[in-house]
Order: structure tokens, then sequence, then C-alpha cells
């Protein structure tokens, strides 16, 4: 609707999908890879404060991101909220109100959080009835031990510099978990309001148009203001949850976490699993 009745005409300046385009390709080729490469060597001499350096750096690409994502609603908001020009339909369904879901970043913490709490449970036996064999488990380990052997110098050099990352959310702080928390409440208020303000300006177009208050035009024109003004306030929340999340953790987590939402945004544009999706032929029930 709004696409459709839009007064706003094509300035002189760059379509977001442009933009778009470079900023995912930055992330994919330059930020992403050298994130992972002070990952990597997270504990040699001066790496952990590149590592922070660049977690920073990250950051403030998606900051970048989203002020942009402002100026272009602002010029013309159809192209967000309908973003089928540098959108692709594996992404459409995780867009809300032109981008991201704000619980798709709590989402990915908690799934990290989670992640390591399942690590010990796996651990524990399914049956504490069963009788476990020891003697038959240390046999195991030994042919495992004989197939495969192991460089002692390279395997502890490679666990020493793996180790925080490895560790990272061994530790749950309470702050954490609370500030997690925190964030969440705050979404369950934010995103419905956010949502109402939509539904009320559709309908107050629909009402202006029907009773012939205004033209169609303007009164597509004040719908359009609103929704621009609804469109940053869901970006400021996208942009306020991250940085929360960035703040909270520790440089080793914020690093994960940053990784982990690169990695979403660069993966679900990978060509091969577009296709297979496209030829996809399965219903869906």
């Amino acid at each position: 609707m709004i696409k459709s009745l839009s007064r706003k005409k094509p300035t002189g300046r760059r379509r977001f999908r442009d933009y778009y385009a470079i900023w995912i390709e930055t992330l994919k080729t330059i930020h992403l890879p050298i994130l992972r490469h002070h990952m990597s060597c997270a504990t040699s001499t001066s790496s952990p404060n590149l590592l922070s350096a660049h977690v920073e750096i990250l950051h403030h690409h998606f900051k970048s991101y989203y002020h942009n994502l402002d100026l272009a609603a602002s010029t013309d908001v159809s192209q967000i909220l309908f973003p089928v020009e540098h959108r692709n339909a594996m992404e459409l369904p995780f867009l809300w109100l032109g981008d991201l879901h704000p619980y798709l970043f709590t989402n990915l913490l908690r799934s990290y959080l989670l992640q390591h709490d399942d690590s010990f449970s796996l651990q524990e036996p399914e049956n504490e009835d069963e009788e476990y064999d020891y003697q038959e488990h240390q046999e195991q380990e030994i042919e495992e031990e004989d197939e495969e052997e192991i460089e002692v110098g390279e395997s502890c050099e490679f666990l020493k510099k793996q180790w925080p990352l490895m560790n990272a959310w061994k530790i749950q702080s309470r702050k954490l978990t609370t500030r997690i928390d925190q964030i969440e409440r705050g979404l369950r208020l934010m995103v419905p309001a956010l949502m109402n303000r939509a539904r009320r300006a559709q309908a107050g177009f629909v009402q202006k148009v029907g009773s012939g208050e205004v033209s169609a035009a303007v009164a597509a024109a004040e719908m359009e203001e609103e929704m621009v003004g609804i469109v940053m306030d869901a970006n400021r929340l996208r942009k306020d949850v991250i940085s929360e999340i960035v703040s909270v953790t520790t440089v080793y987590q914020a690093a994960l976490f940053l990784e982990g939402l690169a990695q979403f945004l660069v993966g679900i544009r990978d060509g091969k699993l577009l296709q297979e999706f496209r030829s996809c032929k399965s219903p869906i029930n």
C-alpha cells in the first residue's frame, strides 16, 4: 500500500540495495575473517587487545548499517518495509518492520548458553540404573589414542589459544542472565507497541480515505510519515539490543556472538543454499 501510494520520487542518492550489497560484502570478506583470525590466536602477546578492538569495529559496522537504514527509511520507507530488492526469499521470514526481529539477537545469545548447558547433560548417563563398564571404556580410550598420535606440543599450544573461547560460556554470570531477562521483558512490551502503532497508522489511512476526509495521496503521505517513525524506532530497538549484549558480555563472548550474527547474515545469502530452497518441492504443512 505504502509502496504504491508513495509520492516521493527517486533522488540522486544511492538506493539502499546498493549500500547493503557493499555492506554485506565488507562483512563477509573483511570483518568476519579478521575477527576469526584474532579469535584463533586470542591468547598470543597482543591478540586480546586486538580482538577487543575488532569486536568494537564489527559492532560499529552494525551500528553504521542501522544509521544508513534510518536514512533510507526517511528517503523512501517503502524500500525498507518491502525489501525485495536487497533481501532474498530465505531472509524474508526473519524480518520485522524492515529488518531482523530483535528476538533473533537474544535467541542467538541464549543458544550459546543453552548449548553449554546441554554439553554437561550429554555427559551424564541417560539411565542411571545401567551398569557402566569402566574397564571397557578405558580400553576404548587406549585404542583411540593408538589410532591417532597427537603432537603434545602442538596440542597444548592449540588448547592454550582456544581455551578462552572454549570456556567463554562456562561461567554464566548473574549479571549476564539477569540482563538478558531484562532485555527480553522490554521486548515483550516494545514489540507489540510498535506493531499497534503500525496497525493504527494503516487503520487511520483506511478511515480517512473511506470517509472522504482527505484525498488518498494526503492520507498516504501521513501514513508514510508515521511509518518512518515506527521503522526508526524499531531500528533503534535492534541497535540497542545488540549494544546491550556486547556491553554485558566478555570480549570472548561478544566475539562469539557477533561472529554468529555475521555468519547468519552471510550464510543465509549463500547461493547454493538459496538454490536448494527454491528447488524444494516438499509441501508446507
